[in-house]
């Protein structure tokens, strides 16, 4: 044998010691943390192009939305329209039932009904109804947008709203949670907008929600359909107005909803939580919009902005937002924003790398994308982004009932939740960093992995290999930059 020289055998380890995985332990807890009620989005205000594609289109798209072979959304929330008046892009013109008090024309918005209806027969369980505006008689300029809700209209609006959730339930699409008032920070003015908005402001919501409970009431629904409030932009404006108006009707609100388009560090979103627990406490707060963020893979640099971008740093980025409301701020609902958008800001047919690359003109606002000029051109395809692949594993996995349990130990992160639910553990985890690390976790009892699925730069919710191990103890690696979901039967092997 010939012996190699010292420094051959020195670099030799040297590489080997490159490609060791880190192994952290991490424990279950025993008990938990929270019960989750929902993972979904909007359907503002895409129904209105979407509605004109090839029924096998929007067949195809309600199952990559609404099944458990695509996103399996158990939340969605239907925009019901105030009828566009003074709204310059007819895409966020929604149509209204309304006609005037106490006449409505429920043939109308058949593109928002459709996609309604399709998340109802798909069994979607939160079904939602949010108004961005009331009708334009009762505003202050006549209109849908850059107005403000006129104060004594509280009955009148709350009616309208009433009827359209009794109408619903009549057709055997059970509503069961309404907002009538989203954004109420501001009017989206000036005209012509860029969509429908009101003004609402704090010492008028009082008389929003008191109205819209009596109407509930009389038609009895108060105790079948529950109030969001308020809807805010941002946790910010949120938490400094809730004092002025809030304690008037907090009995009459199911949940204290929020925006965080102000993209909050994990410090202001726990300061907003543990306000909102102090102030209410048996109220909870969960976040049902958000969008158009760039940044990096573990959350820095977040913040509203425009540009398009598709790729897996951008998918991680927003799985860690999530991340921040069901595992920091312990909330138990999320809805992203749009769903599907036409904001590609490139044109597929002229540019093949067009939905695949990022660029700056386009918008993160959507998970699965159209082209905004298919009525001239044809183009009726559907572009799936990455953060389509990486909230199904969320959608599919998190589902109304399920209950989180924390983990806890030096290899946990802020970027990890394990969710049971009567026969499963599901462990789902993001790495964003550049190196691969392996997970040695400790189930509060014995298991059984029975599958694993990945979402990576070249992957897209792939099957993987399961976790190794038994009994408690078990092993998930964990590939750099990707979100991996562990599935355990609660059974021994």
């Amino acid at each position: 044998m010939v012996a190699l020289p010292s420094r051959i055998i020195i670099y030799t380890l040297g590489l080997l010691l490159v490609h060791v995985t880190r192994v952290t332990p991490a424990t279950i807890s025993s008990s938990p943390a929270q019960t989750f009620n929902g993972i979904g989005g909007s359907g503002a205000w895409w129904p209105n192009d979407l509605w004109h594609f090839p029924e096998a289109t929007r067949q195809n798209l309600a199952s990559l939305l609404f099944s458990q072979s695509g996103l399996g959304l158990s939340s969605y929330r239907y925009n019901i329209g105030a009828g566009g008046v003074n709204v310059s892009n007819p895409t966020r013109a929604p149509e209204t039932f309304f006609v005037r008090n106490g006449v409505y024309n429920f043939d109308a918005d058949q593109q928002g009904r459709y996609f309604l209806n399709e998340a109802a027969k798909r069994g979607v369980s939160s079904l939602t109804a949010f108004a961005n505006s009331a009708p334009p008689s009762l505003t202050s300029g006549g209109a849908s947008c850059n107005g403000r809700f006129v104060s004594g209209n509280g009955d009148a609006y709350g009616t309208f709203l009433a009827d359209v959730i009794s109408h619903f339930h009549s057709q055997g699409v059970n509503i069961s949670l309404i907002s009538p008032m989203n954004e109420p920070d501001s009017n989206f003015g000036p005209s012509p907008c860029g969509q429908e908005g009101m003004q609402v402001l704090p010492n008028q919501r009082a008389e929003v929600v008191n109205g819209l409970w009596n109407a509930l009431q009389a038609r009895g629904l108060a105790s079948t359909v529950g109030i969001l409030a308020d809807e805010s932009s941002s946790l910010g404006s949120a938490v400094n107005e809730y004092s002025s108006w809030l304690p008037q009707v907090i009995n009459k609100v199911a949940a204290l909803v929020h925006h965080t388009y102000d993209f909050p560090s994990d410090s202001s979103y726990t300061n907003y939580v543990s306000n909102v627990r102090n102030q209410f406490p048996g109220k909870l707060s969960w976040m049902s919009e958000i969008c158009c963020s760039l940044g990096n893979a573990d959350g820095s640099g977040k913040g509203w902005s425009g540009g398009y971008d598709p790729t897996i740093k951008n998918a991680l980025m927003f799985s860690s937002l999530v991340f921040q409301s069901l595992v920091l701020a312990n909330e138990p609902h999320y809805d992203f924003w749009t769903l599907v958008s036409n904001g590609l800001g490139c044109s597929p047919q002229n540019n093949p790398s067009c939905a695949t690359s990022p660029n700056s003109n386009g918008w993160n606002d959507g998970l699965i994308y159209y082209d905004g000029n298919y009525a001239r051109n044809g183009n009726f395809q559907l572009y799936i982004k990455k953060q389509f692949w990486t909230y199904k594993h969320f959608g599919n996995f998190v589902k109304p009932g399920s209950q989180r349990r924390a983990i806890t130990g030096s290899g946990s992160t802020k970027f990890m939740m394990a969710v049971t639910d009567s026969s499963h553990f599901y462990v789902i985890a993001m790495n964003p960093n550049s190196a691969d690390t392996t997970l040695a976790l400790t189930f509060p009892e014995s298991v059984c992995a029975t599958e694993a699925h990945r979402t990576s730069a070249s992957e897209d919710f792939a099957t993987i290999g399961k976790a190794t191990g038994g009994g408690n103890n078990w092993s998930l690696p964990l590939r750099a930059n990707s979100l991996s979901t562990y599935i355990f039967n609660r059974r021994a092997c």
